[in-house]
């Protein structure tokens, strides 16, 4: 190699690549990592070492204390590691200092994301938080344990999300706007005082579109207002306390009241509620994913509860698309086998072309009676309860009985999962091809082994008289 060459290799090495990447394509990578590594970049480039350079291209923030925390923490001075109470000053100090140069910073904030293992005192957090919000920031998501902070008015904010333990969080002022907040993402809140939070915030975002709430130790004092003419995406989960009762209340019982018009797609898992409202009888949904069971003690009667599930359902008997979970299945398993009254005013669902079922085989009678009332019914998905096969084998549907109308003249699609080749199994399948007058397509899905020998189990369901009109096969898929 000669010694032109050699110089020129060497000059090739120690070039400062950052030098020619504009500005635009710095900034995007930066935004993409996490705030801590991104500032290390500045001892990759004599052009990037002006921390006022490298805050300002960040146009998201994403500060971890776990990094600090847990990461590799590199050794102090006097050759010992830091200590959990050092790395966490250190991460607060780091915070503040970012937040600092940043007030220079021209250009919104597009997201800030902060994660807290750690207790911090509620200041620091609100400061911070207030800091996101001063810098017009559009995306908010804080992720923290046993943390309680304030939630400030802005004028920017499009996304906010919060998944904490035992997170408490307040309004502040009392009067607040979020002229755009479209998507609110609630997980893992204490109940205790947070409704009227939820409820102030949804009553200060007009454009909100998407709503999400998990709350556990629901208690029954703790109703729920959701009032919303814009929103059109609703996800609720409660989670009944361990003491529900309440010693200074004892008739108290928790109400869920739902007043969103432009309503789309409802999911709702709720354990502790025994009051379900919909205000608006009749609104645009298209989907519902539904599971639906009482406290470990209801203070109402059974009868009461059978009814107030029969009647939510009459509320969103005009939805398109409709999941049912195992645990819904058990209550209406109960009214029917109970003969209650309310089961008889089950409603007819007239627009419903694809209902998913997940429950046992034992619930199969029940969902006959549902879906006689199914006029409009093409897609019939039926989930194997995998707790089901502990149980002992049951029978599965026999005799004559009258032929539901989606079977006979519009159902196309049945799909099994979770098939064991139990007994009970095998004649519900047998069912539904002997008597589905319209079926076009069968599929089988099976997770484990199936019981009884695989390649009998498939010869006797395709030697199974079909009553279908049109030729179709039968598909066995893992």
């Amino acid at each position: 190699m000669t010694e032109f060459n050699r110089r020129k290799r060497c000059k090739i090495a120690n070039e400062d690549i950052f030098e020619r990447l504009p500005d635009e394509i710095l900034h995007c990578i930066l935004s993409l990592l996490p705030t801590k590594y991104a500032a290390c970049t500045s001892v990759l480039s004599r052009r990037w070492r002006d921390e006022h350079r490298w805050t300002s291209a960040l146009t998201n923030l994403d500060l971890d204390d776990t990094v600090m925390l847990y990461g590799k923490n590199k050794p102090c001075r006097d050759g010992k590691l830091r200590t959990p109470a050092e790395c966490k000053a250190m991460f607060k100090k780091f915070v503040d200092r970012c937040f600092n140069l940043r007030r220079t910073v021209p250009h919104p904030m597009q997201k800030f994301r902060l994660r807290l293992s750690g207790r911090y005192r509620s200041s620091r957090v609100d400061e911070w938080i207030f800091s996101a919000i001063r810098a017009r920031v559009e995306e908010m998501i804080i992720l923290a344990e046993d943390t309680e902070f304030r939630l400030f008015s802005s004028e920017t904010l499009v996304v906010f999300k919060v998944s904490c333990h035992q997170i408490y969080f307040h309004v502040y002022p009392s009067t607040v706007s979020f002229p755009r907040l479209k998507i609110l993402h609630l997980d893992c809140l204490s109940s205790a005082g947070d409704n009227a939070c939820i409820e102030r915030v949804l009553s200060a975002s007009p454009v909100l579109e998407e709503l999400i709430i998990e709350m556990e130790e629901c208690k029954p004092q703790d109703s729920l207002n959701v009032r919303s003419r814009s929103l059109k995406r609703l996800t609720i989960q409660f989670l009944p306390a361990f003491d529900y009762l309440d010693d200074d209340d004892p008739l108290a019982y928790r109400i869920l009241t739902l007043d969103t018009p432009s309503l789309e797609l409802l999911k709702l898992a709720d354990s502790a509620s025994e009051e379900l409202n919909i205000l608006h009888k009749r609104f645009s949904l298209e989907e519902a994913t539904v599971s639906l069971g009482h406290p470990p003690v209801l203070t109402k009667k059974i009868d009461d509860y059978a009814e107030t599930v029969v009647g939510f359902f009459g509320m969103i008997s005009d939805v398109r698309v409709l999941a049912l979970s195992d645990l819904t299945m058990e209550n209406l398993k109960d009214a029917h086998e109970l003969d209650l009254p309310c089961f008889e005013k089950f409603p007819t669902f007239w627009y419903l072309t694809r209902l998913e079922v997940e429950a046992g085989v034992d619930k199969w009678l029940t969902l006959l009676h549902i879906l006689e009332l199914c006029a409009s019914l093409e897609a019939l998905i039926f989930k194997k309860d995998n707790q089901d096969s502990t149980g002992p084998i049951r029978r599965g549907p026999h005799g004559n009985p009258v032929l539901s109308h989606c079977l006979s003249s519009c159902l196309e699609v049945i799909e099994f999962k979770n098939f064991e080749g139990q007994l009970a199994e095998i004649e519900i399948v047998e069912y539904c091809l002997r008597n589905s007058r319209v079926l076009k397509k069968m599929t089988v899905r099976y997770e484990r082994e199936i019981d009884n020998s695989k390649e009998d189990v498939i010869q006797r369901l395709l030697n199974c008289p079909k009553g279908s009109k049109y030729a179709y096969h039968i598909e066995f898929l893992p």
